[in-house]
């Protein structure tokens, strides 16, 4: 449900600049696609919530899986495959209250160098004590094309 407050109420309300959440936003988004890199812990820690929930479709024909972002950092952390996941052009769109956004984008994952799938991911992020935190994911993939391949 979503409320308005008349204007002359909050317009003593500082808000953050909008070019700046987004450009924060977005780290937070790429610290998580490196943390994937460096299959550390630590890393994930600083850019999501352990409790947040994740939906990810496999590019097979199976199922949706769901887990916690928590468990997928566990399942990570013991790959010893090299993971390289990247996004573009990412679409940032911040709640005007400023504690809730989304980002959806493009993706392209190798693993061992070959790009393996490609798709859209979704994230969910919240801002806690001033933070920007990932508290949800989905992605929905499939095989590459023969040009999706060269992708770098």
């Amino acid at each position: 449900m979503y409320w308005m407050l008349p204007a002359h109420i909050c317009s003593g309300v500082s808000r953050p600049d909008p070019c700046d959440e987004t450009e924060a936003i977005i780290a937070v988004t790429q610290g998580f696609l490196a943390a994937l890199s460096t299959k550390s812990r630590a890393d994930f820690e600083k850019h999501c919530v352990r409790a947040g929930g994740m939906s990810l479709s496999p590019p097979s024909s199976i199922a949706p899986r769901f887990c916690t972002i928590g468990s997928f950092i566990e399942h990570v952390a013991t790959l010893k495959d090299e993971i390289d996941e990247r996004i573009w052009d990412p679409e940032v769109k911040v709640h005007e209250e400023g504690n809730l956004a989304t980002v959806w984008a493009p993706f392209r994952a190798k693993v061992n160098g070959i790009v393996d799938h490609v798709g859209v991911e979704l994230f969910v992020l919240h801002k806690f004590n001033g933070e920007w935190k990932i508290t949800g994911l989905a992605d929905s993939c499939r095989r590459p094309t023969e040009e999706e391949k060269m992708m770098e």
